[in-house]
C-alpha cells in the first residue's frame, strides 16, 4: 500500500490517512475531512490535478494587474477600510489579508513583511489566480466554488507545497447576489486560528453592505431588523426599492430575515414582502422620524424599519434666499436637528441662508458630532432633485482616484464595463457632493478636485469630452485646515474654494440639549420611550463624550441590549468601564483637556486617554472614540503619538 509521505511530522494522523487514501484509491475517505474540503479534493481529482504536482504560477504583468484593479475599482474602494481594519487586528500574527476579484485573482495584499515573503514562494501575491483548477484545494478557490466561507488548515490543501498555510476566506456578494470577490486571511499554520474565519466572514459582510449603500446611494433604501437596536449594524437587512414598489436588490441580511434569495429580488414587490403598501409605509416613516417604524412581513413577522432620512423629508419649495418666511413648513430636515441648543440653532440658520446660492459649505467639528447628518439635512431641505453622494476622502486609494471619482468610458482599459461607468461626481450632478474627511485628501486628488470645482466639468478616464455637472458642494473635516495649509498638507486655493461658509458643530459635552438628544436616541433605538434612572442620567451628563453623538448612541444602544425585561435603564445596564470613565476625577481631567490647548491638543489628549484606558489597544480605543481603526492610526501618525 502506498502511503503519503509528509514533509512535516506534525500533520494530524487523520489527514495523513486521508491523503494516503486519496493517492491509493483515488478518492478521499468520507466523514474524516470537513465537507467542503472533501468535496474540493474530489473535484481536484476529477479535473485531473495530480496531488504530487507543485504548480508554478506566474503573476500578471504590471499593466494587466493595473487594468484588473481599475475594473474592480468600486470593490477595492469599498473593501479597503475593512482590509486595513482586519490587518490591524491581526498585526504580528505571521499572516496577510488579501482581496481577490470574482475570478480568484489577488488584487491587493497587506500583512507582515516576513510572512508575505514566504507566501510569494508559492505565488500567494497580487496578480495570481487562486482558482481551484489552478491551485487545488485552497480557501480562496474553494470558497468561490462553495459560495460560502471556508477554512483550509495546513495539509488540507490539495498541494503539499501549500501545507504551511492556514487560510480563511469568505466570498463577497454584490447586491444582485453574484460573487464580486473573495476576502482571505492566510497565515502560518502554527498560529492560533480560532476566530479568524469569523473575523473574515464579518469583514466580508461589512464590505457587502458598503457595496450595497454605494450602488444605491440617493435611492430609496429601507434598513430593517426584528430588533430596532440592530438597525444600522452589520446584521441589518437592506432593501433597495423603486418608487413604484418594485424591489431592486436586497443584502444578505435581508435574505436571511425574509427567507428570500437575492436572485428573486427583481420579481418581487414591496407588498409581497410586507403588510400594507409602500406609500403608506413612507408616510408612517415621515411621521416617525427620527425613530424606526414598526411593520410586519407578509407572513406576520414583526420588524422595525427606517428609510434613508434624506429621502423621507418632503422637499420644500426651492430654498429661499434669506431665511424662512413666516408660515413656511416648520419641520423640514434642518428643523429636525434643532433640539434646543442655541449654537446648533445658529448653525442651522446660517446653513439655511446660503441654500440655493451656490455657496460651498465647510462643516468643522470633532469626530462624531454629526457632520454628515447635517450635510444630509441641508441637501434634503434645499430640495435638490439629484442624489446625495458621500465620498470619504481618506478611504480612496490614490491609484483608483480617476475611475472612482471621474468615471471611465467604454474601452478605457482592459476589462472596463461595457458602456463605461459614471464616477461619484457625475452621480452627484443635480444633487449634493459631500466630501467627508476633506483634510485627509491625497495631494494628487486635491489638484484634480480643484479643477472640477472651478470648471464644473468632468472628463471621464479614456474620454476626450467633458461632462458638465451641477453640484452643491459640502465638505467636512475634524482637522484644522489652516494648520494643514501651513504644514504644506492642504492646498490653500482648494480651501478657499470649499470654505464659502464655515459651520462649526459643537461637541456633545458643550450642548445644552443633552437630555433631549439622549431621549430621542433611546426612542429611536427602542421604538418607544425608555425610562432612565437618575443615577444613570447623572453619569451620562458627567461624561465628556470624546466620541460625541456617535459614542452616546453606542453607549445607549448597548444599555438597551442589556435591558431585557427591565422597565428602565440602570447603572448595571451601562457598558463595562463606562461608569469608571464617568468618575469625577476622570471627568475633571477630560474637561481641562477639552478647554485648553486648542483643537489639536484636545484631540491628542483624548486619544492618549483612550489608549491608556485600554492598555494601548488601538481597536478598543477607536471603538470608544467612535472612529475606525485606520482613521485612528492616521491620527496617531499625524499627531506624532505613535
Amino acid at each position: 500500500m502506498r502511503r503519503y509521505r509528509a514533509a512535516r511530522a506534525d500533520i494530524p494522523e487523520g489527514i495523513l490517512a486521508a491523503r494516503t487514501m486519496l493517492l491509493t484509491h483515488g478518492h478521499p475517505p468520507q466523514g474524516v475531512l470537513p465537507a467542503p474540503i472533501e468535496r474540493s479534493w474530489s473535484r481536484c481529482l476529477d479535473s485531473g490535478l495530480a496531488v504530487e504536482l507543485s504548480p508554478q504560477l506566474e503573476p500578471l504583468g504590471q499593466e494587466a494587474l493595473r487594468a484588473l484593479k481599475e475594473q474592480n475599482a468600486r470593490l477595492l474602494s469599498q473593501a479597503m477600510p475593512e482590509i486595513e481594519s482586519l490587518r490591524s487586528q491581526l498585526a504580528g500574527t505571521q499572516s496577510m489579508v488579501m482581496l481577490t476579484d470574482a475570478g480568484g485573482t489577488i488584487l491587493h495584499a497587506l500583512g507582515d513583511a516576513d510572512f508575505i515573503s514566504k507566501a510569494q514562494r508559492v505565488a500567494l501575491q497580487p496578480g495570481v489566480s487562486w482558482r481551484e483548477e489552478n491551485t487545488g484545494t485552497n480557501a480562496i478557490g474553494t470558497s468561490l466554488v462553495e459560495r460560502q466561507p471556508v477554512f483550509v488548515a495546513g495539509a488540507q490543501h490539495y498541494f503539499e507545497q501549500n501545507a504551511f498555510l492556514n487560510c480563511s476566506a469568505a466570498p463577497i456578494f454584490n447586491p444582485q447576489g453574484a460573487v464580486a470577490g473573495v476576502l482571505d486571511v492566510s497565515g502560518d499554520y502554527r498560529q492560533p486560528q480560532a476566530h479568524t474565519l469569523a473575523l473574515v466572514r464579518m469583514s466580508a459582510q461589512m464590505i457587502e453592505n458598503r457595496l450595497f449603500r454605494d450602488e444605491f446611494c440617493g435611492q430609496l433604501v429601507m434598513h430593517f431588523h426584528a430588533r430596532p437596536e440592530f438597525i444600522g449594524t452589520l446584521w441589518e437587512g437592506m432593501l433597495a426599492i423603486n418608487p413604484d414598489g418594485r424591489l431592486l436588490a436586497l443584502n444578505q441580511g435581508a435574505c436571511a430575515l425574509l427567507g428570500v434569495a437575492p436572485m428573486e429580488a427583481a420579481r418581487l414587490e414591496f407588498s409581497q414582502l410586507f403588510e400594507g403598501s409602500l406609500p403608506a409605509f413612507i408616510g408612517a416613516s415621515r411621521q416617525a422620524l427620527p425613530r424606526s417604524t414598526p411593520l410586519k412581513s407578509a407572513a406576520g413577522q414583526p420588524f422595525y424599519a427606517r428609510l434613508d432620512a434624506g429621502l423621507l423629508v418632503r422637499p420644500a419649495a426651492p430654498a429661499q434666499k434669506a431665511g424662512r418666511p413666516e408660515g413656511a413648513p416648520a419641520r423640514d430636515a434642518l428643523d429636525q436637528l434643532d433640539t434646543g441648543d442655541s449654537r446648533m440653532r445658529a448653525v442651522i440658520e446660517q446653513a439655511r441662508r446660503v441654500m440655493g446660492r451656490d455657496i460651498p459649505i465647510l462643516i468643522e467639528g470633532a469626530t462624531g458630532t454629526g457632520k454628515e447628518l447635517l450635510a444630509r439635512a441641508i441637501h434634503a431641505a434645499a430640495g435638490r432633485k439629484g442624489a446625495f453622494v458621500a465620498i470619504n476622502c481618506a478611504a480612496i486609494p490614490e491609484g483608483l482616484v480617476e475611475a472612482e471619482l471621474f468615471g471611465y468610458e467604454e474601452g478605457a482599459f482592459t476589462g472596463a464595463r461595457r458602456h463605461g461607468a459614471a464616477g461619484k461626481i457625475v452621480q452627484a450632478s443635480g444633487g449634493t457632493l459631500f466630501l467627508d474627511e476633506i483634510g485627509d485628501m491625497p495631494p494628487l486628488l486635491q489638484a484634480r478636485l480643484l479643477r472640477v470645482l472651478q470648471e464644473r466639468e468632468v472628463v471621464p478616464l479614456g474620454g476626450s469630452r467633458g461632462v458638465v455637472v451641477d453640484i452643491a458642494v459640502i465638505s467636512a473635516t475634524n482637522r484644522n485646515l489652516r494648520d494643514a495649509i501651513a504644514a504644506g498638507q492642504f492646498r490653500q486655493d482648494l480651501y478657499y474654494r470649499l470654505a464659502g461658509l464655515r459651520l462649526a458643530l459643537p461637541g456633545l459635552a458643550q450642548r445644552s440639549d443633552f437630555d433631549t438628544l439622549a431621549a430621542l436616541i433611546l426612542r429611536e433605538e427602542h421604538g418607544c420611550p425608555v425610562a432612565v434612572d437618575a443615577e444613570v442620567g447623572q453619569l451620562l451628563r458627567r461624561h465628556v463624550w470624546p466620541g460625541n453623538l456617535r459614542e452616546l448612541r453606542n453607549v445607549l444602544r448597548t444599555a438597551l441590549a442589556f435591558l431585557d425585561d427591565d422597565d428602565r435603564i440602570r447603572v448595571a445596564h451601562l457598558p463595562a468601564g463606562f461608569v469608571e470613565e464617568c468618575s469625577p476625577a476622570n471627568a475633571e481631567g477630560a474637561v481641562r483637556t477639552e478647554t485648553g490647548g486648542g483643537l489639536a491638543a484636545a484631540e491628542a489628549e483624548l486619544i492618549r486617554a483612550a489608549l491608556r484606558q485600554h492598555g494601548g489597544n488601538v481597536t478598543r480605543a477607536a471603538r470608544q472614540l467612535g472612529v475606525g481603526r485606520a482613521t485612528l492610526y492616521r491620527k496617531l501618525k499625524r499627531l506624532r503619538l505613535s
